[in-house]
């Protein structure tokens, strides 16, 4: 067996040692090894996908709702590069991605021969470590040691601590279509044990007796479905002075009110909502949503604390008022202190009731927003409050970013089983793809809503051949961008149409109809309510694609947030 099979070999062994099930494979010469390799490995699922941006947010998607480290593998040359996009997302969602690409022996990068760039490090950026395995060395039983140690410390750098995206550059030459199989005796596997997440019961004591004497916000970004951090902040946010602010795509299920946070800050003026300002700000979970929260808790910056907690990348001072972070696995530390907590008396407390005093504006902002909704015309709000009444517990749903995500965080509380969006880094690049690969992982039915913009932009996702049939798809079709008519920016702008909006060409129907999708569509809220039964229960892949008024689904959305609380 030569170097280069020996290498592939290992690499992949120490992979499957560490949990990798799923590579999603683009077809290449210099990485035909690898794939040789994939395919003589009975616990590696591969889905080959060519376009290797596509393929990564496959990736992307399917690590998302697994919770399992997946494997991309590319060729040399720009391949690498097409990843770009996923990964830096994966970096900023804490996703454990294992890209490895293939390369040309070190003599001939910068030579002007086929396919040969700079590839190592090409994304140390966006990766918490590169890796590099070169073609081959002077002694074939040290080289193979130092495979194994270095795709070792790989998968342990990809799932410890903070998890996230981890790059290997392996350069082959010599035979690239001979065989790679899997070797007779197991690779060694090297394990990690950290205390890194044990917080002892003095220091937990003395957080909470910090806590029961002042106000706390408990704040949600996004994060994956987690049924024991949902334990953990629900006996947090039971204590008098805990008021949770979660959004939608926390995948945190508390009271319905709790993902009311654009309407409650909305309903009230900030001069208002001043004198309920937070003492302490606890929070975990990703980048938020809401502008308005991080707006207010901006303005108090000089009144407040901020815990954050969770493993970071760096210092994460989003509120400007950070003072502690607690390095730790959340859901045990949540639940030690809130059981730390509930044995202090909060009656003799200045505000025992701060839950319920902010309970009690979301209940009033509700009530504004029930009003609004009710009485607006056809508009991309209206078609959304229908849309989301459908979503069932059963289901994963995906939002694209823009105006798409902003609406299920206005009309808040809905009943999907996980939600999920590209908030990492926010762009509109692969959502189509991303939630494909999350359908795949998820086995059960999958909605993704996206703006036709972000559909354009990754609509060759549609050919993936393993697309479950339960995915839908519903598209807003709004001629384009619709946020930028509705963002002051450029709302006003006499080239926003052309150069911002820019409605793109979508012949969704004849796409449809090419990649093997049912394809539906209304213009109307009356068209609307009788699709969705039939287009939820459907046994087919399907794309609905909804049209509402551009111009009066932005002034809508622009009034909404012009609405105020008068008793």
């Amino acid at each position: 067996m030569d170097t280069e099979k020996i290498f592939c070999s290992t690499l992949l062994d120490v992979l499957v040692s560490h949990g990798v099930r799923d590579v999603v494979c683009s077809p290449g010469t210099r990485n035909a090894p690898l794939l040789i390799g994939v395919a003589a490995r009975e616990e590696l699922h591969p889905h080959v996908v060519i376009d290797e941006r596509i393929a990564a947010f496959t990736a992307l998607g399917m690590s998302i709702v697994s919770r399992r480290p997946v494997m991309t593998v590319c060729t040399s040359g720009t391949a690498l590069l097409n990843y770009g996009p996923a990964v830096a997302e994966a970096f900023y969602q804490s996703v454990p991605l294992i890209v490895v690409s293939a390369d040309r022996p070190r003599q001939w990068i910068d030579q002007d021969d086929s396919q040969t760039l700079r590839q190592y490090e090409a994304l140390a950026n966006y990766v918490k470590k590169s890796y590099e395995i070169p073609a081959s060395g002077e002694n074939e039983e040290e080289m193979r040691w130092y495979v194994n140690r270095i795709c070792n410390d790989a998968m342990i750098e990809a799932l410890s601590g903070r998890p996230g995206p981890v790059h290997i550059n392996i350069a082959l030459g010599g035979n690239l279509g001979s065989k790679v199989e899997k070797k007779g005796e197991s690779e060694r596997k090297i394990e990690i044990l950290s205390a890194e997440g044990f917080i002892n019961r003095e220091i937990i004591n003395s957080l909470a007796k910090e806590l029961v004497g002042k106000r706390v916000m408990f704040v949600a970004g996004f994060m994956p479905p987690s049924s024991a951090l949902n334990r953990a902040v629900r006996q947090l946010c039971a204590l008098p002075n805990v008021a949770p602010f979660c959004e939608t795509i926390s995948n945190l299920h508390l009271e319905p009110e709790a993902a009311d946070i654009d309407a409650v800050l909305t309903a009230f003026h900030r001069s208002e909502l001043t004198e309920y300002a937070p003492d302490v700000v606890i929070s975990i979970g990703g980048a938020l949503v809401s502008r308005m929260l991080k707006e207010y808790l901006r303005a108090n910056k000089g009144k407040i604390e901020h815990w954050a907690i969770g493993y970071q990348h760096n210092t994460v001072d989003c509120f400007m008022a950070l003072t502690r972070r607690i390095e730790t696995e959340p859901a045990r530390f949540i639940s030690q202190l809130a059981k730390a907590m509930s044995k202090f008396s909060f009656r003799s407390l200045s505000s025992p009731n701060y839950a319920e005093v902010w309970k009690e504006l979301r209940k009033k902002a509700g009530e504004i927003k029930r009003e609004y909704v009710g009485q607006v015309g056809w508009s991309e709000l209206k078609a959304f409050r229908l849309i989301l009444s459908h979503v069932t517990d059963r289901m994963n749903l995906f939002l694209s970013n823009g105006t798409t995500v902003r609406y299920a965080q206005i009309l808040g509380h809905y009943n999907a089983h996980a939600s999920y969006c590209n908030r990492g880094v926010s762009g509109i690049d692969g959502s189509v793809s991303t939630a494909i690969g999350g359908a795949i992982a998820y086995g059960k039915q999958t909605l993704l809503i996206t703006g036709d913009m972000s559909m354009a932009y990754d609509v060759a996702s549609l050919a993936l051949q393993e697309t479950p049939e339960e995915m839908k798809i519903i598209v807003i079709d709004n001629r384009g961008g619709g946020i930028f008519r509705f963002i002051s920016t450029t709302s006003t702008l006499e080239e926003r149409e052309r150069f911002f909006c820019a409605p793109p060409h979508l012949p969704l129907r004849q796409l449809a109809d090419g990649y093997g999708w049912k394809y539906f569509e209304t213009d109307n809220e009356e068209g609307l309510k009788a699709l969705l039964p039939s287009f939820f229960d459907m046994k087919s892949k399907a794309i609905l694609k909804l049209s509402c008024p551009p111009e009066y689904s932005a002034e809508v959305l622009k009034n909404y947030f012009r609405t105020k609380y008068s008793s």
